[in-house]
């Protein structure tokens, strides 16, 4: 019996899909399959994350992990009472319920406005924020209520002239906000946990800036030597840069000539099957990784526009 393409990544999703929800202790139906979020992604190549994403609403939530966007969701009050289910919390800890999923509280920064938060095994951290805009339509509709009615007993104000509820509030001017609960990444987005955590190479002790753009080091290599391995940074958020190895045995003059100028072409230059990944904070290496070419998000970065007053570290002479 033979089998089509189709059907050949068809069976090998399925294989996959049938040991991850095993793994993670799930008992799932044939039907549920079809409906799998988890099924889907397998189907479109892409695999499992290292470890499983937040739910949202009952689903795997990829979005949260490796994308950079702000997201609105629904929140709970935090509180300890639900640690014991809450992935990577130990009982006690602070947890509040996302859409749907408890998430651990790493820090309370305003009780009930606002949180840093952690998802189960990640290393990573996100801002959970309530966000207060006025709603027009409903300051109308209550002063139009008010005029109507002047003998109406409505009465919103707290001792302090404004009484908070849980989606929204009236203040002094009789003006409606609604809240908003907004989540946001802070540092550098997950895409690398498609791949896996390795342990650095020896050689990335020993590497040192070879040009600064107005960000921070912009390529990393051999300090003293004219050539060796080379790494470009393609991401910054804050304190955290992100570096991609280009190679081994490069120039470093053509280097840091190519990455003030062409740095599209050094991006889509790279050889190999797999991208190596450099994390770092402040200076210093946060983790390395190991990530599929054809998995990693090479066309999102072009920093061509903002590499203007690059500095080397070593300039050459000549």
């Amino acid at each position: 019996m033979s089998f089509s393409d189709r059907e050949k990544q068809l069976i090998r999703a399925a294989f996959a899909w049938g040991q991850i929800t095993q793994k993670e202790g799930y008992t799932l139906s044939d039907l549920e399959i079809e409906k799998s979020v988890l099924f889907r992604r397998l189907l479109a190549g892409r695999p499992p994350l290292a470890f499983p994403p937040p739910l949202r609403h009952g689903f795997p939530w990829y979005e949260v992990i490796e994308g950079r966007n702000e997201h609105v969701v629904n929140a709970s009050e935090a509180s300890p009472e639900h640690s014991i289910i809450a992935p990577g919390s130990k009982p006690g800890d602070t947890c509040i319920l996302i859409d749907g999923a408890f998430w651990r509280v790493a820090e309370t920064l305003r009780e009930r406005e606002e949180y840093i938060v952690e998802w189960g095994e990640y290393p990573m951290q996100w801002r959970l924020q309530k966000q207060w805009e006025v709603n027009y339509e409903m300051t109308q509709q209550l002063h139009n209520f008010r005029k109507e009615n002047p003998d109406a007993n409505v009465n919103l104000a707290s001792r302090n002239g404004q009484r908070e509820y849980s989606e929204f509030r009236v203040d002094d001017d009789q003006t409606v906000w609604l809240s908003e609960w907004h989540l946001t990444r802070i540092g550098l987005p997950g895409w690398v946990w498609v791949g896996l955590e390795v342990d650095p190479e020896p050689s990335v002790h020993s590497l040192a800036p070879l040009c600064q753009d107005q960000l921070g080091p912009l390529v990393l290599g051999v300090a003293g030597a004219e050539r060796g391995a080379g790494w470009l940074r393609i991401e910054q958020v804050g304190c955290e840069a992100r570096y991609i190895k280009l190679g081994d045995e490069l120039g470093y003059k053509t280097l840091i000539a190519s990455a003030m100028t062409e740095f599209e072409r050094l991006l889509h230059g790279i050889a190999g099957d797999y991208l190596e990944v450099m994390d770092c904070r402040d200076g210093e290496l946060l983790r390395c990784y190991r990530v599929p070419m054809q998995l990693a998000p090479l066309e999102q970065f072009d920093l061509g526009d903002v590499n203007y007053d690059l500095v080397p570290e070593n300039a050459y002479a000549g």
